[in-house]
């Protein structure tokens, strides 16, 4: 009865949102408990109950290992997929600093963009001209005389 359940569990374990690690020890613990019960497990069939469990991003190397011709230990399967994986998520952290850089920089374009007058000078710089300006005026008020003293 116990070997069913074990055989019925491999057949149907997912990875999900495991580890791919957690995910390759599930798997070689159930085929191990088979084994130990009932009789041992082929590469080609615990190749198969892995690769049958695998999510969406791993569907470009589960068609090549479908295609060879020979079989795989579960020790170079395990290496195949941890190396995927490791690829996965390399790929996936060059993409995700790519988004921010590009964020970054369109952030900081309609930024500037935003606050250019027609002339072309950015906001900042007649911001700047404008202080300028008003100091100067107010310096040279300073210097003439006040004609509103009686």
């Amino acid at each position: 009865m116990r070997a069913m359940q074990f055989k019925e569990e491999i057949t149907l374990i997912k990875r999900k949102n495991r580890l791919i690690l957690e995910y390759l020890h599930a798997v070689k613990a159930l085929a191990d408990k088979i084994t130990l019960i009932d009789h041992p497990i082929s590469d080609d069939d615990l190749t198969l109950y892995i690769l049958n469990g695998l999510i969406f991003d791993f569907r470009d190397i589960t068609a090549s290992i479908r295609k060879r011709g020979k079989s795989l230990s579960f020790e170079e399967l395990y290496d195949l997929l941890v190396g995927h994986d490791s690829y996965l998520r390399r790929l996936q952290t060059t993409t995700q600093q790519l988004m921010v850089m590009t964020n970054y920089t369109n952030c900081r374009t309609s930024f500037k963009s935003s606050y250019q007058k027609d002339n072309g000078k950015p906001f900042w710089s007649l911001y700047n001209q404008g202080q300028d300006r008003d100091l100067r005026s107010q310096y040279q008020t300073l210097g003439q005389p006040n004609n509103n003293k009686k």
